[in-house]
């Protein structure tokens, strides 16, 4: 019987040294001297359509670059263990994802300077959609009209 126990002691603990601890407070105050907003994308391990933006939008090139110039990218899989710090909350990243009211994956949250969540999006994006909600956002676009109204604008631009 105490063999049981030490194994699962020692298999516990093996699993506790791997997960980390996502300070986003931290990665908030960077960005801000960085004048860069988050992007926060919530996923699972076995979601197809999480699979699928990750591979199609998320792992683009084009799209790396235009993430990287506005934003810093938080990768958030509610599968793993880490913990997260943000604000006043402190635990699983699949309770911070619950603490945004996510409850479908995948979700992507842009936060601004000001430490708010300036657009929220649920669900599966390809990378030219993604794209103009990504340049919606970083453009603050989203003060003065909404998405729909900004993707006429920029077709009609065109």
């Amino acid at each position: 019987m105490n063999l049981i126990k030490i194994f699962i002691l020692t298999v516990s603990l093996h699993l506790i040294s791997y997960a980390e601890l996502i300070n986003i407070d931290n990665i908030a105050n960077e960005a801000k001297k960085q004048n860069k907003q988050l992007l926060i994308f919530f996923h699972m391990t076995r979601c197809g359509s999480c699979k699928k933006m990750i591979k199609n939008s998320i792992e683009n090139l084009e799209i790396r670059k235009q993430i990287s110039k506005d934003f810093i990218y938080i990768d958030m899989n509610i599968n793993n263990d880490d913990s997260v710090v943000y604000k006043n909350f402190k635990g699983t990243i699949h309770n911070f994802a619950r603490s945004f009211d996510i409850h479908l994956y995948p979700s992507t949250i842009f936060i601004g300077l000001d430490n708010e969540v300036k657009y929220h999006l649920v669900g599966y994006r390809d990378k030219e959609v993604f794209s103009t909600i990504i340049e919606y956002v970083s453009t603050k676009s989203y003060k003065t009209m909404d998405l729909e109204l900004f993707i006429n604008e920029k077709e009609f631009k065109n």
